[in-house]
């Protein structure tokens, strides 16, 4: 079981966020935040690689010296990426509604909203599963 924190809009969506490490922007990198509408995100990475891939001269030391920036880049997704999806969720107008316990992110979900009384009372808010 993880923790996740629960942002909700004006609207009624609902978003989950599991701080700490991600695997999926570590992989991913820039084009995770892309995935996300971080557009600032993405292409700060984007940039960062560019600059270095056009600044230091692509010989033997050259490879190693990207190679270690797009770590470092790869690193920083997964380290900080929750936070600064956090951080764009607020930006949108949501707002931390609730920090559950659970199995998955879809499943935070339906708890927060069985535990907020975000639904209908008859409907079960985790489903057949």
């Amino acid at each position: 079981m993880k923790q996740y924190k629960v942002f909700r809009h004006p609207s009624g969506a609902l978003e989950s966020v599991r701080p700490g490490w991600s695997w999926s922007a570590f992989l991913l990198g820039c084009f995770w935040a892309f995935t996300l509408k971080m557009w600032g995100v993405g292409m700060a990475g984007l940039v960062a690689l560019a600059l270095v891939g056009v600044l230091v001269p692509m010989e033997m030391l050259g490879v190693v010296i990207f190679g270690v920036v797009l770590l470092l880049c790869h690193l920083a997704y997964g380290l900080l990426g929750p936070r600064w999806r956090m951080r764009h969720l607020l930006g949108r107008g949501y707002r931390h509604a609730d920090t559950v316990t659970a199995p998955d992110p879809e499943r935070a979900l339906a708890l927060a909203a069985r535990y907020r009384g975000w639904q209908e009372a008859g409907e079960d808010a985790l489903g057949a599963r």
